[in-house]
């Protein structure tokens, strides 16, 4: 007599067993899907990306990188991806990428290589869906935006800025000095414009990042060298701030968001990259608290020389460091220290990198034709 065939295990189980298959390699997720129409079905199902995303690895994961290049006099951006299966994009003309978060781009309109449109719109690179905001207010000179989540939190759970409540943060020179505007996606208008009279000048090369309730950019003074400042915006008080940067601060410094959740820098100084919290020290006042330092070779392969840099950090302590040399453009993980190469982006290119909870991986496991033939339905 033939033994009976075990029971079959309950969705239930079978989705805990897929949820445990590393973000690290997002191949095997869709290799899962096309084993047979069960798994499949559970795979594709609304949530189920979001949910292996959030319990294994708590973070966005990067998916590619925006990049910006002047094609035929004018800026075109275009999304690379970092897997094989993600379709790229044949990119939109006339458009920079400033920002990147949960998923969406923060474009400016830029036409003939110089700013003379001030016209902003929100991209999500996977969709390609684009929306354009209203023209900003008069603005002498426009520098740069950072794209923030409705409502604070430094991101929150607003995973869809196309169609959720966003805000974009705009700096730049008005009548009065610096100047800082924000747009509410809910009102789809640019709030009254708040301005602060400081000797200092935008540092258009550091991108500027949104931690907490604030965003913060870099100054620097045309005067004096090494002198750069981080310039505070509160987006609930409306109030500014100067802050002084980390000591041993170079040329070359990233604002990004610290473990815990608090604002972060790095700073290059000799061979190392040095990461920077801001956090409350034993005199009860903010500081400048120093959490690692890592060697720059290990962010590169040998004989290559750094071009770009930048770090993309996460309150959990994860995140990615980005380097662009001569060699190539390069991402490490900041936790596992896994150094991968950009295929087909060069190392002195204008990159942002791309992170999302939502993983395209699952759009090409959910395509209407299903399991690849042959496949059981198990």
């Amino acid at each position: 007599m033939a033994e009976r065939a075990p029971p079959e295990l309950m969705d239930e189980v079978v989705e805990e067993i897929l949820l445990r298959i590393p973000p690290t390699d997002p191949a095997h997720l869709v290799r899962a899907a096309a084993a047979c129409k069960r798994w499949w079905r559970l795979i594709s199902s609304p949530g189920f990306g979001r949910r292996w995303l959030r319990k294994l690895h708590g973070a966005p994961l990067m998916l590619g990188a925006v990049r910006s290049i002047v094609y035929g006099g004018s800026f075109r951006v275009s999304f690379v991806p970092a897997f094989p299966f993600i379709p790229p994009r044949a990119g939109r003309r006339g458009w920079r990428a400033l920002d990147s978060r949960r998923g969406c781009v923060l474009l400016h309109r830029e036409l003939k290589c110089f700013r003379e449109n001030n016209v902003l719109a929100v991209w999500n690179p996977v969709t390609d869906e684009l929306r354009e905001l209203p023209p900003l207010p008069g603005l002498s000179r426009f520098y740069t935006a950072v794209l923030c989540a409705s409502g604070g939190g430094g991101g929150g759970d607003n995973l869809d800025y196309i169609s959720g409540p966003f805000l974009v943060v705009v700096v730049g020179i008005g009548h009065e000095g610096i100047c800082i505007c924000v747009y509410s996606s809910e009102s789809n208008a640019w709030g009254e414009q708040n301005s602060i009279s400081h000797p200092y000048y935008f540092n258009e090369e550091v991108r500027g990042v949104y931690v907490g309730n604030a965003v913060y950019f870099a100054l620097w003074n045309t005067t004096r060298i090494l002198d750069t400042r981080i310039l505070e915006y509160d987006l609930g008080t409306r109030e500014m701030a100067v802050i002084d940067l980390p000591p041993m601060s170079s040329n070359r410094i990233v604002l990004m968001t610290a473990e815990g959740g608090g604002l972060g820098c790095a700073t290059e100084k000799g061979c190392r990259l040095h990461m920077w919290s801001r956090e409350v020290g034993s005199d009860g006042f903010m500081g400048w608290s120093q959490r690692k330092v890592i060697k720059l070779r290990t962010l590169k392969p040998h004989g290559c020389d750094i071009l770009n840099l930048d770090v993309v950090g996460l309150e959990d302590g994860s995140g990615v460091i980005y380097v662009g040399t001569d060699c190539g453009s390069f991402t490490t993980d900041l936790k596992s220290r896994h150094l991968k190469k950009i295929q087909g982006v060069g190392g002195s290119e204008d990159i942002i990198p791309y992170m999302s909870f939502n993983d395209p991986a699952l759009g090409v496991a959910s395509a209407s034709e299903g399991p690849r033939a042959g496949a059981s339905s198990a």
